[in-house]
């Protein structure tokens, strides 16, 4: 179930891609450089946001942060789909990234501690495999999902996804944390984020600011 968990946060970084053309017709009034941000923010916020989740999951327990990065997530999600305009949309996918980065790094150290030491690396060697496998199935998902469905469905995925996952979660797995770890860097994390986010600004906007 961990591992589910990380395919749907890793999923969300292509399954979008191919939906952009959907989005860019509902949301025809704005220009492309606004709705690229819909694809950038989610994995710039990601990136940037993984060290101090996984950080802030150790000092505050990291099934307790799973279970909430989990019900954030599909919330997230679900709000995506329904977004009237591009500044929910991509106000949720930041939301959404925020989620996906708690997801991560607390779904390996959840899964770890199941397995013998002797075990360990073929568990992490699968849990890496799935994110892989998330990632390259992203577009013929979100390819047949948009023309199936519209583009929201690629946001819709994610309840059926995540929350028949949350129900044996909630009962399978062990809470486990360490009081002794260091808080997460969150000044760093926002400095990170804002520096990859005022490249891409210069980038989208360069041409039409001067």
């Amino acid at each position: 179930m961990t591992s589910v968990a990380a395919f749907m946060a890793t999923l969300d970084v292509t399954i979008v891609n191919i939906a952009f053309p959907g989005i860019e017709r509902s949301f025809s009034h704005d220009s492309l450089g606004d709705l690229s941000w819909v694809l950038n923010a989610y994995n710039i916020v990601f990136a940037a946001a993984l060290v101090p989740a996984g950080r802030l999951a150790d000092r505050l327990g990291r099934k307790r942060l799973f279970l909430v990065g989990v019900v954030l997530f599909v919330t997230a999600s679900v709000v995506c789909g329904l977004a009237g305009s591009l500044g929910v949309l991509v106000a949720a996918r930041v939301v959404q990234a925020m989620a996906g980065a708690v997801l991560l790094p607390t779904s390996l150290s959840l899964a770890s501690p199941e397995f013998p030491v002797t075990q360990r690396a073929t568990a992490t060697s699968l849990w890496t495999a799935t994110g892989a496998v998330a990632a390259a199935t992203g577009p013929s998902l979100g390819g047949f999902l948009t023309s199936w469905l519209g583009w929201p469905a690629v946001f819709f995925v994610n309840l059926v996804i995540g929350l028949p996952m949350r129900i044996p979660a909630r009962r399978l797995l062990r809470e486990s944390r360490d009081q002794q770890g260091r808080l997460p860097d969150f000044l760093g994390a926002a400095m990170v984020a804002g520096a990859v986010a005022a490249v891409a600004l210069a980038m989208v906007k360069g041409q039409a600011w001067g």
